[in-house]
């Protein structure tokens, strides 16, 4: 993370400023989505990785993710297109409460747990870093070449 490093150190306005930058590459209602909302709090359903090779596509993997925002804000889809990376290092046992180290938050009931923090970097004209950070512990890092966010469910 460049601009949420630790509880201590939030460069909000830095972010804003830099995902503001981003909003010309993204279609209007994924623009919308990020000028407006986050997906903070967004109870994460599911996680699918879309392997389409077909023998012709460059950068053939998709990543989509299925998030229920807080709220009863709706269920939303987000897609990450044209993966070139992809690191997710979610262990349960670091899903633990500060104050008993031992013990797993809602016994791992959760598991993936909710949506924290995330930032959407460019890492070049083309492509985009996005870098998840999950209520588990667990970080998501994905390369890609374009996000797209839509309301599946009100």
């Amino acid at each position: 993370m460049k601009y949420f490093v630790d509880d201590d150190h939030w460069d909000v306005i830095g972010y804003v400023n830099q995902l503001k930058k981003l909003f010309p590459r993204f279609n209007k209602e994924t623009s919308t989505f990020l000028k407006n909302y986050s997906f903070h709090d967004g109870r994460v359903v599911s996680l699918t990785v879309l392997n389409q090779e077909n023998g012709n596509t460059k950068d053939p993997t998709t990543i989509k993710m299925i998030i229920e925002q807080y709220d009863d804000a709706g269920i939303f889809e987000i897609q990450w297109v044209n993966v070139r990376k992809f690191i997710m290092d979610f262990d349960i046992k670091r899903n633990v409460y500060s104050n008993a180290p031992n013990k797993i938050v809602f016994g791992g009931s959760k598991g993936l747990d909710d949506w924290g923090y995330d930032e959407i970097l460019p890492l070049s004209k083309r492509k985009l870093q996005h870098e998840i950070l999950l209520f588990s512990q667990t970080t998501i890092l994905i390369h890609c070449s374009d996000i797209k966010i839509r309301k599946v469910k009100a």
